[in-house]
């Protein structure tokens, strides 16, 4: 029997954390591309070892997070420890919050996806086509804070970022990070098995899950952080916005923590009117929140009401598109104006409810969306009338050589094609 040694297993490939290392550089469109070949975006098939190339795009994506980290505190955010307080090495996840937060008067808070970095929006913007800028919080931050607070407060709201993405905890390198990272740490070989995740030693106190993480934010963050006064506008995507969700539809919070909330842009969301048990919260969604969807439409199209439509289901509140027909994570990087214009919107109306609209199409549902076997009955009874003659002296239909109908004064029993059902 043989057996290998450990000294003899492949070892596990490493890269360097800087563009110029991975063959990358920035051009004049804030795109990421090849320095061999300017024309091309980032490679992630670089071999067959689907290790070597998981490892590559970890390099990246950490070089991304670095860069897009000093990026938004040059823009005034501050980044904070969660739980507040823990200490650099202690088991804690990062969140950027604006350096002057106890000054504003109107907070913006964002709940992105949970597979994401902190400030990434979608790699496939950042690693293609639009750039750093546009596929992260970047553009996202720059346009909040070209906003004014409410008339007569000409200063711009408050950010927090909150991270559902980066709540692992990697002891060894004493940091945060996504289950995608956490599939590309540093092992003893190309061949190993992914590290064991313990559910108590390898996360944050406080911030285990979502679920955690939403609630601190609100308990913890906002009431420590930002003004007694200040009113919050959320947004949430993916599973944030489900979360986001479940926390104020839960009576206790939502008599906390509606009186505060202007309004609430739920992106991507599979939490629906059905699952709403708190009046309160549904009459208040009704009128303070709206469901954006992947659809085709241009941005800004409302696409159902709160009943929804036909494969459109019920979420509570509106539906508008934001012009992403394709991709939960480039809907927010591709319609973020849509969803803060309509904060300023509701920001200058204390009084503010959504708008009763209704949709009408060309063609209706029922025409658009018929029953496929009588699609089929359909074509065949088309089928049939195509074969038909027209009516001959002696009052006989003739359909074919093998068919053939009498006159109907002759015999009763017998009824022409064109009544068959």
């Amino acid at each position: 029997m043989f057996r290998r040694l450990d000294s003899g297993l492949p070892k596990d490939p490493k890269f360097e954390h800087t563009l110029d290392s991975l063959g990358y550089f920035i051009n004049g469109k804030d795109e990421i591309r090849s320095i061999k070949d300017p024309k091309a975006y980032f490679k992630f098939f670089l071999t067959k070892n689907d290790r070597h190339n998981c490892v590559q795009r970890e390099a990246m994506n950490g070089t991304i997070r670095e860069l897009v980290g000093r990026r938004l505190e040059r823009l005034g955010l501050e980044k904070f420890r969660l739980p507040l307080g823990a200490k650099e090495t202690e088991p804690n996840v990062p969140i950027f919050v604006s350096s002057n937060i106890k000054d504003k008067k109107r907070v913006v808070i964002l709940f992105y996806e949970h597979t994401q970095d902190l400030g990434i929006f979608a790699h496939r913007i950042i690693g293609g086509k639009g750039g750093i800028n546009a596929g992260s919080a970047i553009d996202f931050v720059k346009y909040i804070q070209a906003q004014t607070t409410y008339p007569g407060n000409p200063e711009a709201p408050g950010i927090i970022l909150a991270n559902l993405g980066q709540l692992k905890w990697w002891r060894r390198g004493k940091k945060a990070v996504t289950q995608t990272t956490w599939y590309a740490l540093p092992q003893k070989s190309s061949v190993e098995n992914p590290f064991r995740f313990d559910p108590i030693k390898n996360t944050i106190p406080g911030n285990r899950n979502t679920e955690e993480h939403v609630n601190y934010i609100f308990n913890h963050v906002v009431e420590e952080l930002v003004d007694p006064k200040a009113m919050l506008d959320i947004v949430g995507v993916s599973d944030g916005a489900v979360q986001v969700s479940v926390f104020l539809e839960k009576h206790e919070n939502f008599k906390k923590w509606g009186g505060r909330v202007a309004a609430f842009a739920s992106v991507a969301t599979w939490y629906h009117a059905i699952e709403i048990k708190n009046v309160d919260f549904a009459d208040w969604f009704m009128d303070r929140g709206r469901v954006y969807i992947i659809s085709s439409e241009p941005e800004g199209t409302f696409l159902a009401d709160h009943k929804g439509r036909k494969y459109i289901p019920a979420y509570g509140c509106p539906v508008y598109s934001l012009g992403e027909p394709y991709y939960a994570e480039a809907m927010l990087p591709r319609g973020y104006r849509t969803i803060i214009d309509w904060f300023q919107e509701v920001g200058l109306d204390p009084d503010y409810a959504n708008p009763v609209l209704e949709r009408f199409d060309e063609k209706s549902d029922d025409e658009d969306q018929k029953p496929l076997e009588g699609r089929k009955e359909l074509n065949r009874i088309e089928e049939i009338k195509d074969d038909e003659e027209t009516e001959g002296e002696d009052g006989k239909f003739k359909v074919d050589e093998e068919t053939k109908v009498e006159d109907t004064k002759d015999k009763e029993n017998k009824k022409p094609v064109e009544e068959i059902a």
